[in-house]
């Protein structure tokens, strides 16, 4: 097709191509922090040698600039085998294996933060929201999407699942692929929402130790508020999502982005607040958000977001923004993803989750119920808060 040699050319003659930055008062520091979990093996290694459980996790945390600005550092925005594995998966729609290789992020860069900029607001308290990727996705995938959240005020943290994601490459360089999982087998995702449940509890567990934690912050100018702690995820991150809040107390609620309910959070009461958030005509696509609301029994509301597919709660929206497609590729790419350009629901989805924040960790219920009102392509179709 005419549009995808127009991305092939495009994509030879660019070095680097560096996708949008985030719209919040804050600038956005990263970190990668490893954590190994030695209580049990892996699960999902197909050796059954693993005798620990080995995540990933990225950490994007907000830096006040008000008083000091941040020198900014730019970074590959996945690392080689995440872009190659996603670089495959573009082939098959007929874009070239390179698509993901280009891109690169903005962060604050801590290291180069005055002493005096460090110092400044080191007891300035941010909430805890914590992240779940769609099945068999990277973190990475995600990770302007997490990155624009916390410019908003929010240390953010999302989580890669050995096997389960496509690849993982730890900051010593080592690599895991992934292994390919069939959800039609009724015992997968039943498996693999234990093993993501525990290995976030794990996450969560070391994120509130200090003897983990203090190095990794030493040169953050903030503290983690762990009493406001939230999760939210994509698709499969989702319902995943409901699960957590289920298991642990310290998560005060939840927040579903597009993904079918199942087992066994589908057969399970959930007190805690929790809202669904789907594409446009989703519940036409999937009974099951139907079958879990009378589940919910905390503050709960349903929101549609207009002009999106399932694929338009990733990155890739905002990635192809960053180039100069033609409008059949643009037309194409609408088609799968949906037509809502990516910086209005990158505004949708914070305004929608800052809203429900507000609601979680203040009791406020205005903002979320205002959400229609301030954002044209959002409808509330159900709630009670």
């Amino acid at each position: 097709m005419r549009f995808i040699g127009s991305i092939c050319l495009l994509l030879s003659v660019t070095r680097a191509v560096l996708v949008p930055g985030p719209t919040g008062p804050y600038a956005v520091a990263m970190k990668e922090l490893p954590l190994t979990d030695t209580s049990r093996h892996d699960p999902l290694d197909p050796t059954g040698k693993s005798k620990s459980r080995r995540l990933l996790t990225s950490l994007y945390l907000p830096v006040d600039k008000s008083r000091r600005a941040c020198p900014a550092v730019t970074v590959p925005y996945m690392t080689p085998p995440v872009a190659a594995s996603y670089g495959q998966q573009a082939t098959q729609v007929g874009l070239p294996d390179t698509l993901y290789q280009p891109f690169q992020m903005e962060f604050c860069d801590l290291k180069k933060l005055s002493p005096c900029g460090q110092a400044s607001n080191k007891n300035k308290k941010y909430p805890l929201i914590l992240f779940e990727p769609g099945l068999e996705e990277s973190r990475l995938i995600y990770g302007a999407m997490a990155r624009s959240l916390a410019s908003h005020g929010y240390v953010v943290v999302s989580v890669d699942h050995p096997f389960e994601a496509p690849a993982i490459q730890y900051p010593d360089g080592t690599i895991i692929e992934g292994i390919d999982f069939d959800p039609s087998d009724p015992k997968v995702l039943p498996k693999l929402m234990k093993v993501r449940t525990d290995d976030i509890v794990f996450v969560i567990n070391q994120l509130e130790n200090q003897k983990v934690m203090k190095p990794v912050l030493a040169d953050f100018p903030g503290t983690i508020d762990y009493k406001q702690l939230a999760i939210w995820g994509h698709s499969f991150g989702g319902a995943t999502s409901a699960n957590v809040i289920n298991v642990d107390k310290r998560v005060v609620g939840g927040l579903d982005l597009d993904g079918m309910v199942t087992d066994p959070v589908l057969s399970n009461n959930v007190a805690k607040p929790f809202v669904l958030v789907g594409h446009e005509g989703h519940d036409d696509e999937d009974p099951s958000w139907n079958q879990f609301w009378p589940r919910l029994k905390g503050k709960r509301m349903e929101l549609s977001i207009a002009n999106t597919q399932h694929g338009a709660f990733k990155d890739d929206l905002m990635l192809v923004s960053a180039l100069d497609l033609p409008a059949a590729a643009k037309e194409a790419i609408a088609q799968v993803l949906g037509s809502i350009d990516p910086h209005q629901l990158d505004k949708d989805l914070n305004g929608i989750l800052m809203a429900y924040f507000d609601l979680l960790f203040h009791g406020k219920k205005q903002s979320l119920e205002a959400i229609p009102h301030n954002f044209a392509n959002v409808t509330i179709l159900r709630g009670n808060i």
